[in-house]
């Protein structure tokens, strides 16, 4: 084997742990990227886990599959996907890019991902929305409630909301212009009064709703389960909203000016109009 080359010398990576790289590709690469303060964060959970001190060579699916199975909890599957993408990602880059001497097989292409399902089909009842602020206003996190109520009549994303800066608000106009969207282009919301009146309340801030996504979360779903709304993300925020404007007779070119989708095949996964919607629509058009 020797003779012919097919021995591989992986002395220089004997000693590294994952956690080694995990935190290199935190420093070096995540800087770079857009989402950057998420990313860290969740970098961040990874070093905290006792995966991190599993030196490389000794990394195993296993491994992986037991990290999976600790962040499971109250965690979607995307996020756990996400997660174990993220080892498959900087094994990766530690072996091509940085040049470290590592086994060809990445142990997290071994690990199968968790079933997502795409379709968005949870939109608040008029009594659940009632129920989720007023659980909202009894929260540690002062801002719940607004917040909550933004992204329900904004249709904007969590973190169109919390990168949204009071400079970047016409007050006189009630528009809103959000910089480097999802799709990677600006975007102008138009306000409703309740949204600048919300707004207004936190104008003396650079941003209105500085936050962590993970530090968020616990104080939503906090709420939710006090309100005893189950099954429901901050991003189904988007979709109630979306459909409440269908419902009240926009367009579909006029909604996606507010949501940003580029199609209609993108905006219907968020549109949850039932026929029970349109009994007394269809009756009163028929008189």
């Amino acid at each position: 084997l020797l003779d012919k080359k097919q021995y591989e010398d992986f002395s220089d990576s004997a000693q590294l742990t994952l956690g080694d790289l995990i935190r290199k590709y935190r420093d070096e690469i995540t800087p770079n990227k857009k989402g950057e303060r998420e990313e860290a964060y969740k970098l961040n959970l990874l070093l905290r886990h006792k995966i991190a001190k599993c030196r490389l060579l000794d990394l195993k699916a296993k491994n992986i599959f037991d990290f999976k199975s600790d962040i499971k909890i109250n965690r979607k599957p995307a996020t756990v996907n996400k997660y174990i993408h993220y080892i498959y990602t900087i094994w990766e880059t530690a072996r091509v890019q940085w040049d470290i001497a590592l086994p060809s097989r990445n142990p997290a292409s071994l690990v199968k991902k968790e079933k997502v399902t795409d379709k968005i089909d949870r939109i608040l009842t008029s009594e659940e929305y009632q129920d989720l602020l007023s659980a909202c206003s009894k929260s540690n996190l002062a801002f719940l409630p607004e917040i909550v109520e933004f992204a329900y009549i904004t249709a904007m994303r969590f973190g169109e909301i919390t990168k949204l800066k009071t400079i970047d608000i016409d007050f006189t106009e009630r528009l809103a212009k959000l910089w480097d969207t999802k799709n990677g282009e600006d975007r102008i919301v138009p306000l409703t009064n309740r949204a600048l009146e919300i707004a207004n309340k936190y104008r003396f801030k650079d941003q209105l709703f500085k936050i962590h996504r993970d530090k968020f979360r616990h104080y939503f779903e906090q709420a939710c389960k006090r309100a005893n709304v189950k099954n429901f993300r901050f991003h189904d925020l988007r979709a109630c909203a979306i459909t409440n404007l269908f419902m009240n007779g926009w367009s579909i070119a006029e909604v996606s000016v507010v949501s940003g989708h580029k199609t209609w095949s993108e905006l219907k996964r968020y549109t949850r109009i039932q026929p029970t919607d349109l009994v007394k629509k269809i009756n009163k058009e028929a008189i």
